[in-house]
């Protein structure tokens, strides 16, 4: 076999091999097992959400009975009980969020390695048609002894253009692929850390609940008189504040203040102030690495590691530019530290990524009168988050409203999956309570 030959044989093998893999791109995995054990976890969820639905009814039944000793107890036995149902029903989320997790992991494996499979026949496409580009026109005639075989190797030749062309498009198509599994993992990997935290939450609660229940035992040895005696106290009213409002210790606020800066911002922008201070209080619950970070490592080199290099370079720099203009060094500024899932970088009380800010922060100057508006003051956080919470259609005041507009809050576009997820239904819970106590 002459050497011309040989060359036109290895393109055409090369271009076989790619038009392969360019009509046959991925290899899946039979997914029948999963699926089973998904559906399996779905059931268990439904039926634990009846159990909880049930011992709701109950906690209402009695509460309608009027306030008794015997009452109380019962309410605190159910409480608990829902409590303790809602803490098994969040770890049969998790499971199936685990499960969603391994399934994308497995996915990214595959698009990995057929962007290298890809990659390495790019390579070897490459270096043919170079080695066909090195002869002149001329030299290929001369070298060919009859016009049939010139004209067969210009076809292979043009066909090895026309495939490499396909591939690259390939290439790009598998990378942008890639990147959409990736925010999806960093998006479910977000969602299981909501969880965990929220289940942390309801295990406290049970614990708060229990000891609620032994207090007033204690405190009445059991007597419907003592009960109604020390129901006349403030006892209840100060259990309650100190238990719903954790932005007061991690954010240094009073609750003057935090239902003031509520008042404030929804009356610029329509909101219930109850359904701010819920939104803003889950926040500070569920952030557990809340203003523990540093903007280099926690946001910029973590994105960075992540591969999200044009998005670290953004956020670092509006980070930048913010403590800049509000006078702050940037190294010493806490920021939210970076979680198992994802990467840190929130700032204040509204946990507004430094973009994010910088989208909403002329209107918070137009409402609040600050001049720079500052992401760490309570007043211009509260009506940040109302304006994103507006926008999103919370100022419609209604359950439903609110349910999306605290999805978007979480989601952005992708926000169906979090309408009536297990923590909105703690916002708006919150909300019930803020506005029970506060503004009725």
């Amino acid at each position: 076999m002459t050497k011309k030959t040989k060359d036109t044989y290895s393109l055409r093998i090369i271009s076989l091999i790619l038009s392969f893999f360019l009509l046959f791109p991925f290899f899946g995995y039979g997914a029948s097992n999963v699926d089973e054990l998904k559906a399996d976890l779905e059931n268990q969820i439904k039926q634990k959400q009846q159990e909880i639905n049930q011992y709701q009814e109950k906690i209402g039944e009695h509460r309608e009975q009027g306030d008794t000793l015997k009452g109380e107890i019962q309410i605190l036995e159910n409480e608990i009980n829902k409590f303790r149902a809602e803490v098994n029903q969040i770890d049969l989320v998790i499971q199936k969020s685990t499960l969603n997790i391994r399934e994308i992991d497995d996915q990214i494996g595959i698009l990995v390695s057929d962007v290298n499979q890809k990659r390495d026949l790019l390579s070897e496409y490459i270096r043919a048609v170079n080695h066909f580009d090195q002869e002149t026109l001329l030299e290929v005639i001369l070298k060919n002894d009859k016009f049939s075989d010139f004209f067969e190797e210009m076809n292979a030749f043009e066909s090895a253009q026309d495939n490499l062309q396909a591939t690259l498009v390939v290439v790009q198509a598998l990378r942008d692929d890639l990147e959409i599994e990736r925010d999806k993992m960093e998006d479910e990997r977000e969602e299981q850390n909501r969880l965990k935290s929220l289940q942390l939450i309801q295990q406290k609660s049970v614990q708060s609940k229990q000891w609620q229940k032994e207090n007033l035992l204690d405190k009445t040895k059991g007597k419907e008189t003592a009960y109604q005696n020390m129901i006349k106290g403030a006892e209840k009213d100060i259990a309650y504040i100190q238990e719903q409002l954790t932005m007061l210790l991690k954010y240094n606020l009073t609750l003057e203040e935090a239902v003031g800066y509520a008042i404030f911002a929804a009356s610029k922008t329509g909101l219930r102030p109850a359904f701010i201070l819920g939104v803003l209080e889950a926040e500070s619950r569920l952030g557990l690495n809340v203003g523990t970070g540093n903007y280099k490592e926690d946001l910029y080199q973590c994105y960075r590691k992540l591969g999200y290099t044009s998005k670290a370079e953004r956020e670092k720099n509006a980070f930048l530019s913010i403590t800049k203009e509000l006078g702050i060094n940037p190294d010493t500024q806490p920021v939210s530290a970076e979680p198992w899932y994802g990467c840190g970088g929130a700032m204040g009380v509204a946990q507004f990524m430094p973009t994010t800010w910088m989208a909403y922060k002329d209107r918070v100057a137009a409402l609040t009168g600050s001049n720079p508006p500052n992401p760490w003051s309570h007043k211009d956080a509260f009506m940040a988050a109302a304006i994103k919470l507006s926008d999103a259609g919370a100022n419609q005041r209604t359950e439903i409203s609110e349910r999306t507009a605290y999805a978007k809050y979480l989601g952005g576009s992708n926000y169906s999956k979090w309408v009536y997820h297990s923590v909105t239904n703690y916002v708006i819970k919150l909300t019930a309570n803020f506005n029970n106590q506060y503004f009725k």
